[in-house]
């Protein structure tokens, strides 16, 4: 399925914008993972390149979401939900460069799960290690945590009711963070995700319940340290190549613009202004 297939809303100039200028499109998620049950949602995420105005100009779009449970909405995605978040090349990088956990993971979606490709994300794909740094370590395992203080703090209304009625706590975000863990583990170890995963089983236990709380938070408490241990060895970077990440947007942009003069006449030229 394309993004054009899904029929989404083109009200406003960048709902057109980021379904025009669409340069990949994945179904990300638990379907992505291989963690999906029957009442799993579906969802998807996308990059675009902003329009020229956009990227060169004043006017800022960074990211474009369509939901079928509304933003606002008390009500929790469930099986038949949409979510679709497209993200302007220009946001995309900057959290790449930060490591952030679902955005880095989009460089390893795996064949299957990619529904619309361009060779402009073949061009971030393949140079998917200029972003990776020891930051994976701060983001991976920062986001693993704030899940599960979020579990332990779920009597603040903070979890799904329904799971911690049935379970005692917050079983999807206890897998999160297990799956956390785990990821933050390969990219210190090996510098990279293999999805989907290949712990997934053991992931969708702890996400039906069939773990009890005491055996999800010690093997919480072990990864966790693994990943302390990983990452006093790993081979990964201090920072990212920002100079190297650098170039490859501007590459993308040029290349996907049609600029290709350095001394920048073409950009003058798309802008209308030459």
């Amino acid at each position: 399925m394309k993004l054009a297939e899904m029929e989404l809303e083109r009200h406003t100039e960048e709902q057109c914008m980021s379904q025009d200028n669409c340069i990949f499109l994945a179904r990300t998620g638990s379907q992505m993972y291989g963690t999906n049950t029957i009442n799993s949602d579906d969802d998807f995420t996308g990059i675009y390149i902003a329009s020229p105005d956009y990227t060169y100009g004043l006017k800022k779009c960074e990211m474009v979401e369509y939901r079928t449970n509304k933003v606002n909405s008390s009500k929790r995605n469930s099986a038949g939900d949409v979510d679709v978040n497209l993200y302007s090349l220009y946001k995309y990088v900057t959290l790449a460069l930060n490591n952030n956990p679902n955005i880095i993971e989009l460089l390893y979606v795996p064949d299957n799960c990619i529904l619309q490709t361009s060779k402009y994300y073949n061009m971030l794909r393949d140079n998917r290690q200029l972003f990776l740094s020891k930051k994976v370590y701060q983001s991976f395992r920062g986001y693993a945590h704030s899940e599960r203080s979020r579990v332990m703090r779920s009597g603040n209304n903070l979890g799904r009711k329904e799971l911690i009625k049935e379970h005692l706590f917050d079983t999807k975000m206890m897998s999160h963070n297990i799956r956390l863990y785990l990821e933050c583990m390969q990219l210190l170890n090996e510098g990279t995700i293999t999805l989907p995963l290949p712990e997934r089983k053991m992931v969708v236990q702890i996400k039906r319940g069939e773990w009890k709380l005491e055996e999800v938070l010690k093997k919480s408490d072990e990864l966790s340290d693994s990943c302390t241990r990983l990452y006093e060895n790993t081979r990964l970077p201090d920072t990212p190549d920002f100079e190297g990440v650098n170039k490859l947007l501007m590459n993308i942009q040029d290349e996907y613009w049609g600029i290709e003069c350095k001394n920048g006449s073409k950009r003058k030229k798309i802008l209308g202004i030459w």
